[in-house]
């Protein structure tokens, strides 16, 4: 249609209004941060902040304090979308966002169940993000936020609001019953799935998803993976193109993940990587040698990254680690560091900490994770779809993609560890070793003992003081991690052709660790990366199990250590977890301490002293 001037102007599609509802203590602000991390540099997206009749310092979600009569003042003005009343407050979102969405931008916005029909009336197109949780979920974050205990959390998980979408509304259900980032990767999906292209001419009163149609040769190669065939490098690159532009439906990706998790030979382990590595920005760095360290983790404590950076670093080498958080344990990497520094970086922010400092440990999530994780996540994660082998393609993928040349990999193994057997590690490290030749990447592997946790701490702030203990030579430190950690940092400092063998690697990496130069380069990159205002302890609830009779430790069960470490409140609270005081060998006699328990309150701690009550985690 032409405007005054004659001139042509095209039409803008109205955007989405993302209406995020569910019961107390289902988790919708955090997924909602989560998100907005994710999406802050995407012009795409507004995400509403409310107006509340809150004070500021109430806590809760950062919202636009309000008095009552600014309150009806706005809302005689017109400046209101939409108001509500709840828990005795008045919440308002603000006018402009029609604005926003007339000019294509989709909201996102944490709303009440009970204003659905409502706002229906006042957007083009509104989706119900609907967040659930189990019960024991919900309760656990409800008494985790510390200003409710007993009979006022019973009486809100009892509250019920009866979930009514009018016709004409979308309704997505996000499970968030997990783990943050699982959480957050289910969000992301809904939002990008509500956002693929739509069929106008569905004449259902409820609006369907229709995708693009994927290419034939894309789809042969689809049918021929589930049916068994093996796919070459031009096969997985048509598949997996038309899976992130959502061209097929999630019972298609899914049949397709399910086969090739099944059977991938190695020539389809090596064209996966190079496909998956496509997706990603390639960093550079002016290095001869640029290191990376990946563990295939499944082990509680193990922190040994935070030991091995900085001291390969103080060598000299460049050092861009990215790592992970949590998914399923009390802490990851990322969650460690985060006690200590800003681990949220841009790829800008990571160039100029390595500049700095020589080394970063940062977050993955904003910086070698591709959009492709986001549907393979989504899916694979609910579903408990795993393979060792996709594994090895998505890590090298990422380590080329952060300009890594060198990779050493942990793979531990034991009865409670992701490789199960020392068999199944010989195996990975072949596969490992023989992927990273045909990437061009030098790929060392060391096989170790995964049948009890390293170090003391099982949890973030946990873990780095004993990360702290090995950098500042106490005698405390827990020798287990010190020893783990200077076989790794020797490995990798005898790739430096000055030193040739690990024997001279092991020198100079106690060397660096005895002289403080590895406690000076952490410190430097904590200060390069952004140090927090105060790093965050151990929680100051404690409660220590004891052994309920007298003998000797035969096994820590690795998998209710870190049951017990996440109801203490890990890592989502970074302050709890488990310190462990007996290790597996010592003898104890009744009422000896076994590991204190630390949360962040009284509640979770409650929580985590009773599922030890049950198993206390020793045998």
């Amino acid at each position: 249609m032409p405007d005054s001037s004659g001139q042509a102007t095209a039409s803008v599609r109205p955007g989405i209004f993302f209406l995020v509802v569910g019961a107390s203590g289902v988790g919708k602000d955090s997924l909602l941060d989560g998100a907005r991390t994710w999406l802050a540099d995407d012009p795409r997206y507004v995400f509403a902040t409310r107006s509340i009749t809150r004070a500021a310092g109430a806590g809760g979600e950062a919202h636009q304090a309000i008095s009552d009569q600014a309150f009806d003042e706005q809302q005689a003005a017109g400046r209101f979308l939409l108001t509500w009343e709840a828990h005795g407050l008045r919440y308002g979102l603000q006018q402009s966002l029609a604005q926003d969405i007339a000019a294509g931008r989709h909201v996102v916005a944490n709303g009440s169940r009970a204003t659905i029909a409502r706002l229906a009336e006042c957007v083009p197109r509104l989706v119900v993000l609907n967040v659930t949780a189990d019960l024991a979920a919900r309760e656990q974050r409800i008494a985790g936020r510390g200003r409710e205990q007993g009979a006022a959390i019973t009486s809100r998980l009892q509250r019920s609001v009866a979930l009514e979408i009018p016709a004409g509304v979308e309704l997505m259900t996000v499970a968030n019953d997990g783990a943050l980032d699982e959480g957050i990767a289910l969000f992301m999906a809904a939002l990008d799935s509500a956002c693929r292209p739509i069929a106008m001419a569905d004449q259902s009163p409820r609006i369907q998803h229709a995708a693009l149609a994927p290419a034939t040769a894309s789809r042969d190669a689809l049918h021929a993976k589930i049916g068994g065939a093996e796919l070459d490098h031009s096969g997985y690159e048509r598949v997996l193109h038309d899976i992130v532009q959502g061209r097929y439906s999630d019972s298609e990706v899914t049949s397709f993940l399910v086969a090739a998790t099944r059977h991938l030979t190695d020539a389809e382990v090596i064209a996966l990587a190079r496909v998956r590595s496509t997706f990603m920005r390639r960093i550079n760095w002016d290095a001869p040698i640029v290191v990376d360290k990946h563990s295939l983790g499944g082990i509680p404590g193990s922190r040994i990254t935070m030991l091995v950076v900085p001291i390969v670093a103080a060598h000299g080498f460049v050092v861009p680690k990215t790592s992970s958080r949590a998914i399923t344990s009390p802490a990851g990497t990322a969650d460690a560091m985060e006690t200590l520094a800003k681990v949220d970086l841009t790829p800008d922010e990571v160039r100029r900490a390595v500049n700095r400092a020589g080394a970063c440990i940062a977050w993955n999530g904003r910086l070698n994770h591709s959009r492709l994780d986001d549907v393979m996540n989504a899916i694979t994660r609910p579903m408990g779809i795993d393979s060792t082998r996709w594994s090895v393609a998505s890590i090298l993928s990422k380590k080329l993609s952060a300009g890594s040349t060198h990779v050493i990999v942990d793979l531990p193994w034991g009865p409670q560890a992701k490789l199960r057997t020392q068999h199944d590690a010989v195996a990975l490290r072949r596969l490992f070793e023989t992927v990273g030749d045909a990437l061009g990447l030098v790929v060392s592997t060391r096989i170790t003992d995964g049948s009890a946790p390293i170090g003391r701490g099982v949890g973030p702030a946990l873990e780095v003081r004993d990360v702290m203990q090995v950098l500042d030579n106490d005698p405390a430190a827990p020798r287990d991690l010190t020893a783990k950690a200077l076989q790794f940092a020797s490995h990798i400092l005898a790739w430096d052709p000055r030193l040739g063998n690990e024997a001279a690697g092991r020198e100079r990496a106690v060397q660096l660790l005895q002289s403080g130069a590895a406690r000076d380069r952490l410190e430097q990159i904590i200060e390069a990366q952004g140090r927090r205002d105060a790093p965050i302890l151990a929680g100051a609830s404690t409660h220590t199990v004891s052994a309920p009779f007298s003998g000797r430790v035969r096994s820590i069960e690795i998998s209710q250590i870190s049951a017990i470490a996440r109801a203490a409140g890990a890592p989502s609270d970074a302050s709890a977890g488990i310190g462990l005081v007996s290790q597996v060998g010592d003898e104890l006699r009744v009422g000896d301490p076994i590991y204190t328990i630390h949360a962040g309150n009284a509640a979770t701690l409650d929580i985590a002293t009773s599922l030890a009550a049950a198993n206390c985690g020793f045998q």
